[in-house]
């Protein structure tokens, strides 16, 4: 699991009107926080926020949404993290919506 430095710029670009975001390697992938708060992850060119929400985690679901899944060496059912959901597609060419999501879920 990684992301591409090209699109860690460009996500972080289309964040920008929340102003400073912080980044952490998590995974293969970067995690970002604002203000010391975490908003999401970028894993292998996928965007997922941390929805803790359920009516929240319902609207993303209804949109298509998935969470963030991954197999483990010693495991054959895929590991299920609750919380990560994959941004829709839509907002990923659309800033207004990307943003928009975002300020949704640092405000739960």
């Amino acid at each position: 699991m990684s992301v591409s430095d090209e699109f860690s710029t460009y996500i972080l670009e289309l964040l920008e009107p929340l102003g400073s975001i912080q980044t952490t390697r998590m995974f293969g992938g970067v995690l970002l926080k604002v203000n010391g708060k975490q908003l999401g992850i970028l894993i292998e060119e996928t965007v997922y926020f941390k929805v803790t929400d359920r009516v929240l985690q319902k609207r993303y679901t209804e949109e298509g949404s998935k969470q963030f899944t991954y197999t483990r060496k010693d495991k054959q059912d895929p590991v299920v993290i609750q919380n990560w959901w994959s941004v829709p597609e839509s907002a990923l060419d659309a800033p207004d919506e990307m943003v928009r999501l975002a300020e949704e879920v640092l405000e739960q």
